[in-house]
């Protein structure tokens, strides 16, 4: 297994860090689900830097089974996705939503989660 925790400044060149991070660690993942990884964790890091408050913090797990990418503030807002999205935003998590094999807030942070399984190779 394979983890990676890193702390990211609030800055917009955390995103371009946080999107470099994943690559490096998604090497086993098809080419579209290494795209996936990158415009989810991408999103996450936008929200955090937008909405958020505090440290941002990135976590890496990726073992045989599936990678999972947590992206946390010291915000204690409870994440949703908007209700309405537009032009101005609100389409981040709808993203992680309809990309991710599974993804949540864990409750009173927010730290939000998601998973890609690993899907076997076909020839």
């Amino acid at each position: 297994m394979s983890a990676v925790t890193t702390e990211l400044p609030r800055v917009p060149e955390s995103v371009r860090t946080a999107r470099r991070l994943v690559g490096a660690q998604t090497g086993a993942l098809g080419s579209q689900r290494r795209d996936d990884a990158a415009l989810m964790v991408s999103e996450l890091v936008t929200n955090a830097l937008q909405h958020g408050i505090g440290r941002i913090s990135l976590r890496i797990d990726n073992d045989a089974v599936c990678l999972r990418i947590e992206v946390a503030d010291e915000g204690q807002v409870r994440v949703k996705p908007t209700p309405t999205p537009g032009a101005h935003g609100g389409w981040g998590l709808r993203v992680v939503a309809q990309l991710a094999d599974a993804w949540g807030v864990l409750e009173g942070s927010t730290r939000v989660w998601f998973r890609l399984d690993h899907l076997p190779t076909t020839l």
